[in-house]
């Protein structure tokens, strides 16, 4: 983008952006009817038949996950989920801001910003999902200062651990999948990182979970079949959205929603299907050399309790 010519055209070109944002926002969350209208990125948002929505709601607004945002491209014609790694960098799926991109805005409820550059990972291929290397970063015009940025993974322990996935994609239950036009709305869930994608033919660099049936152990791939109390299958709009994993330095960023398989050939966001992430840790040397984020000797060991929680599935 070319950087307005003077502080009067700056103050502008905000005011337009942050109305376009708030618009596109009051849309998605309000008008099921006109949000049908939207574009989605297939990829956390299907829960549990039988857990409140409620839960899913809140676990979304504990402040550790408070720099998860909205990506707002081409006018909200796409919506993806990224987080903020620093003041003015934004880590999300490279499928969101690829290709005919005009305009990138992101936001919470709180914070708001205009992207001014993407950066796409340069093993990036749109045409093999299954290589991985689906990670981008954006760039903020203006640093945002009234969020904390969220810290990057940087160890390789992530496998047999709860993951909370957070995201702004639609919503639905295990029973039902995904349901069109119920985008729009933060929510957060849990699940075990259960598998790289080497165990279905995939890159090392891919990151697995399954959606655990509590009514039918056979949808269960890896693992113990019993979910965990909030168990969570990611969904259209959740692309680019974060799966934090709780370290002992607080939680950090191990995957990045990708997209969604299926063993039936039917990748709803039902029952048995997969949530792919890119593996973060594969990546956090790219990361640095783009942002300085994170600092070298970063976010890595996890605490054994975290570890034990992992098994402890209902």
């Amino acid at each position: 983008m070319v950087p307005c010519c003077d502080a009067a055209a700056r103050r502008d070109r905000m005011r337009s952006a942050r109305e376009l944002w708030f618009r596109s926002v009051g849309r998605v969350l309000v008008g099921a009817g006109v949000a049908g209208g939207v574009v989605w990125p297939a990829s956390a948002g299907v829960r549990r038949h039988d857990v409140d929505d409620s839960l899913y709601l809140a676990l979304a607004q504990e402040p550790q996950f408070a720099a998860v945002g909205q990506l707002l491209i081409n006018g909200g014609s796409t919506i993806c989920t990224g987080t903020l790694i620093s003041d003015r960098w934004v880590l999300t799926a490279a499928h969101c801001v690829d290709g005919n991109t005009t305009s990138v805005l992101w936001g919470t409820d709180t914070a708001f910003g205009i992207v001014e550059e993407i950066v796409l990972h340069p093993d990036w291929d749109p045409n093999d999902f299954f290589g991985g290397n689906d990670i981008a970063l954006v760039r903020l015009s203006s640093a945002v200062t009234n969020v904390d940025p969220a810290a990057v993974y940087t160890g390789s322990e992530e496998l047999g651990v709860v993951g909370t996935s957070v995201g702004y994609g639609r919503s639905g239950t295990g029973l039902t999948g995904d349901i069109a036009g119920t985008q729009g709305v933060k929510r957060a869930g849990n699940n075990v990182l259960d598998v790289l994608g080497t165990a279905r033919g995939w890159s090392e660099n891919l990151l697995l979970t399954d959606f655990d049936n509590p009514l039918n152990t056979n949808d269960s791939i890896w693992g113990d079949s019993a979910p965990l109390d909030l168990e969570i299958q990611v969904a259209p709009g959740d692309s680019g959205g974060p799966m934090f994993v709780q370290t002992a330095n607080g939680y950090a960023i191990a995957g990045i929603t990708s997209f969604i398989s299926s063993v039936d050939g039917n990748p709803d966001a039902d029952y048995g299907d997969i949530s792919v992430y890119t593996r973060v840790s594969a990546y956090t040397p790219w990361i640095y050399s783009v942002t300085g984020v994170p600092t070298p000797g970063g976010v890595a060991l996890f605490g054994t309790a975290l570890m034990a929680a992992a098994r402890r599935r209902r």
